[in-house]
């Protein structure tokens, strides 16, 4: 079933990392193929524009990033900057208020910061990464507490990140808050687990079109293949949106087709029979 595809846009987590976070070889593989068969492949992703753009170099992919739902796109890993959206000052500190009201932990993410409200937190790129090489490979810094969460805020951030661990009901209730008192309607998930607050009309279907307006390539020649409610934009403005056999119900239910789970390099699969003719 393949169909005529020119640009292909994959999220990260739960798409095209596996369960435990790592690429396999057959979706590198697939990614690579795409490439060398005239295609560009994107990524797009709710991570911050810094640590998208080292995973993907990780990876050995040069190829553009949507990164921070649609809010700053680059034609490369650290390379041209297509597009940056930032949230009004205005409604951040609206958001900032209720968070703090209600004791949420959560990010703020400008450029090369990253704000993180609670002194005993840390980022999951810093993890993954270590600061030290976050700051000599993407000059970026991570910083802590409410004044400095508040002085990104003032400079300009681009979204807020709000998370629960595991107290899901906490989480809901700070989503029906920011909701009502905020009167923020731009929330969306990268997971159960999560809120992210973007700036109005900012998600990963303006962020396909721009990069799709940028390269000069149609959306009917777009597969965007997604996990979650903030992968759904893009999935709903692609030519062909592609679920993973592990999304939201709600993502399948408005996608195109369904490929296989990340556990079952759905990614690959996708691109080898839509894209490639070769499944």
């Amino acid at each position: 079933m393949q169909q005529d595809i020119r640009l292909i846009s994959v999220d990260m987590d739960g798409t095209f990392l596996n369960p435990k976070g790592k690429v396999s070889l057959r979706n590198l593989e697939a990614a690579k193929k795409a490439q060398e068969a005239g295609i560009v492949f994107s990524i797009a992703t709710g991570r911050f524009y810094e640590n998208a753009a080292i995973g993907a170099l990780d990876m050995g992919l040069n190829c553009p990033i949507i990164s921070l739902n649609g809010a700053k796109i680059s034609a490369a890993p650290l390379g041209r900057v297509i597009a940056s959206h930032y949230m009004s000052i205005e409604s951040a500190m609206q958001a900032y208020h209720v968070l703090e009201e209600l004791g949420a932990p959560y990010y703020v993410f400008a450029d090369r910061f990253v704000g993180i409200r609670s002194n005993k937190d840390k980022h999951h790129s810093q993890l993954e990464y270590g600061d030290e090489r976050m700051r000599k490979e993407t000059d970026t810094r991570f910083i802590y507490g409410r004044e400095a969460c508040l002085e990104l805020i003032q400079k300009g951030i681009y979204k807020f990140y709000v998370h629960a661990y595991d107290d899901l009901a906490q989480l809901s209730h700070i989503r029906t808050t920011l909701q009502s008192e905020a009167k923020l309607s731009v929330l969306t998930q990268s997971s159960i687990s999560n809120i992210e607050i973007m700036p109005p009309a900012i998600d990963k279907g303006s962020g396909i079109m721009e990069l799709a307006k940028f390269l000069n390539i149609p959306l009917s020649q777009v597969m965007a293949i997604g996990d979650q409610e903030n992968d759904l934009p893009m999935l709903i403005k692609a030519g062909l949106g592609v679920a993973m056999d592990n999304a939201s119900q709600l993502v399948k239910d408005n996608s195109d087709v369904i490929t296989l789970s990340n556990a079952n390099d759905g990614v690959a699969h996708a691109i080898y029979t839509y894209a490639l003719g070769q499944a």
